[in-house]
C-alpha cells in the first residue's frame, strides 16, 4: 500500500471515530446526567494518584527510589547528536498534558487494574528532534530503567505525538510508585509499554525484545476492547442499578451492551462521554426483574469502529485476557 493510501485510510479512520463521538455527545444528555449522578459506587473519571493501579516487576519494597538532582536521561544510539538531559532541563521543554487510561495487561476479566489519570510530560519525538532525530536505519526505540526493566517500541509510535515521556500525575509530580522521575505513555497499549523509571532511551536498527518478551508476552501489547461490572445494586421499587467501565485503548467506546439472561438477549445501556480520546468511560442502567430467581447477567462493548469485544474466554498469556465479565445474582421477592 502506499503512503498515500494509507493516510487517506487512517484520515477516514479518524474521521469514523469523529463522527461517534458527536452522536454520543448529542444523545439524551440530560437524562444520562440523572442516571450517572443516581448510582452509586461508580469510578471517579479520573483515578486518584493515591487509588491507581500498581503493578511491578520488583517485590515489593524493592522498587527505586530516585533523586531528581541526580538523575539524568540519556538518548543515544542511531541519533544525529547523543545527548544526557537533566530532570530540569526536560521539565523546560514545551509541555504537554493528556488523558490516559492505562490497563496491565495482566488484568483479568472483570479485574481492577485498569485506572485513568490526567498526565503531563514531553512529547518523546521532541526529546528525539533534541537529539538530532533518528538515524536512517533506525526500527525501533528501545527503554531502560533503574530497576533493569526494559522495553521497546517500534520508530512510527515513537514519532506519534500522543506518545508521551510524562513526569505529573494529576497535576501533581509523577509519584515514585508510578515511575518518577519520568515514566512512557503510549495510547493504546497495555501497562508494560508504558514503563517506568526511564534512564536510557536508545534508537536502534535492529527487533529489540525487551523485559517481558523473554517470557513470553507479546511485543505487540494493543488492547483488547473491555467492559466490566462495578455496581449491582438494589433500589427501591424492585430495580437494580447497574454500572461500570468500557475501555478500547486509542480506539473509544461507541456502545455499551448488558444481558440479563446468560446473553441471550441484550439491551444498551448509557454510556457516559468519554474525557479523552484515549480514556475509559462509564457506564449505567436500570434493570427492573420480572420475577424473583437467579440471573447471569453480562456486560460487552464496542470500539468506535463498532467492531465487538472477543467473546471468547483466553488468558492473559500472552496478549490479554478477552472475554464478557459475568456475575449471577440472585433476585429475591
Amino acid at each position: 500500500m502506499s503512503n498515500a493510501a494509507a493516510a487517506g485510510l487512517a484520515a477516514a479512520a479518524v474521521g469514523v471515530v469523529a463522527r461517534w463521538v458527536q452522536v454520543v455527545a448529542s444523545g439524551s444528555v440530560a437524562l444520562a446526567q440523572d442516571l450517572f449522578a443516581r448510582i452509586k459506587g461508580l469510578p471517579a473519571e479520573i483515578t486518584p494518584n493515591e487509588q491507581f493501579y500498581i503493578v511491578s516487576k520488583n517485590p515489593p519494597g524493592f522498587d527505586p527510589r530516585l533523586d531528581a538532582s541526580k538523575w539524568s536521561l540519556d538518548i543515544a544510539g542511531k541519533v544525529g547528536k547523543p545527548q544526557r538531559l537533566t530532570f530540569d532541563e526536560i521539565r523546560a521543554m514545551p509541555a504537554v498534558e493528556q488523558l490516559q487510561t492505562l490497563e496491565c495487561i495482566s488484568n483479568e476479566v472483570g479485574g481492577d487494574l485498569i485506572s485513568n489519570a490526567r498526565w503531563k510530560g514531553v512529547r518523546l519525538r521532541d526529546l528525539l528532534a533534541r537529539a538530532g532525530g533518528p538515524g536512517p536505519t533506525a526500527v525501533k526505540v528501545a527503554f531502560r530503567c533503574a530497576d533493569g526493566y526494559s522495553e521497546s517500541i517500534p520508530i512510527g509510535d515513537a514519532m506519534n505525538p500522543t506518545t508521551v515521556l510524562a513526569y505529573e500525575m494529576n497535576g501533581d509530580i509523577l509519584p515514585q510508585a508510578h515511575g518518577f522521575p519520568l515514566r512512557l505513555l503510549i495510547p493504546g497499549l497495555y501497562g508494560m509499554k508504558n514503563p517506568k523509571w526511564i534512564t536510557r532511551i536508545e534508537v536502534v536498527d535492529y527487533d529489540f525484545q525487551g523485559y517481558w518478551q523473554a517470557s513470553g508476552w507479546t511485543d505487540e501489547a494493543v488492547v483488547k476492547t473491555m467492559s466490566k461490572f462495578e455496581v449491582v445494586s438494589k433500589v427501591s421499587g424492585g430495580e437494580l442499578e447497574l454500572g461500570g467501565v468500557a475501555y478500547a485503548g486509542d480506539r473509544a467506546i461507541k456502545e455499551v451492551e448488558y444481558s440479563t439472561d446468560d446473553g441471550k438477549t441484550w439491551q444498551r445501556a448509557a454510556v457516559k462521554p468519554a474525557g479523552g480520546k484515549f480514556t475509559w468511560v462509564l457506564w449505567a442502567a436500570v434493570w427492573k426483574p420480572a420475577k424473583a430467581g437467579t440471573y447471569v447477567l453480562k456486560v460487552r462493548a464496542k470500539d468506535g469502529f463498532s467492531v465487538l469485544q472477543i467473546a471468547k474466554r483466553a488468558p492473559t498469556l500472552p496478549d490479554g485476557a478477552s472475554g464478557y465479565h459475568t456475575l449471577r445474582v440472585q433476585v429475591g421477592k
